[in-house]
């Protein structure tokens, strides 16, 4: 009997959510990062090879358009009045460092759980 039926879907938001606190989107349990933003090259738990899915630029532009949306508005407020202490761009900025450093991860790591769901690898 030929059975040519697909292989099942996997489901792409649980493996975004995986992907996103640093873990394998196939089981969730190994490490999908080793370092801070460097793709390990397979799962330690389920042997998954996860060193095919290249995430590029991607997580970075999103992280830059979110940080720069989040941060600008505030950035030209305080540009613009006339009271603003001298520090309080620095603080800005610093603000806007930190958070893009807390969010490469998370981003790059959902995003390499999308591109695993969708079967999305380097051809």
């Amino acid at each position: 009997m030929n059975d040519s039926s697909p292989p099942p879907a996997r489901p792409i938001f649980p493996a975004m959510g995986r992907g996103a606190i640093g873990r394998c989107p196939a089981c969730g349990n190994g490490a999908l990062l080793r370092g801070f933003i460097n793709p390990a090259a397979q799962c330690d738990a389920c042997g998954e090879q996860l060193g095919q899915y290249q995430s590029a630029d991607f997580a970075a532009y999103f992280v830059m358009f979110l940080v720069g949306a989040i941060f600008t508005p505030m950035t030209l407020i305080l540009a613009f009045k006339s009271e603003q202490s001298p520090y309080a761009i620095w603080f800005i900025l610093g603000g806007a460092v930190a958070t893009a450093l807390l969010l490469l991860p998370r981003a790059k790591g959902a995003v390499i759980g999308l591109l695993w769901a969708l079967k999305i690898h380097n051809v």
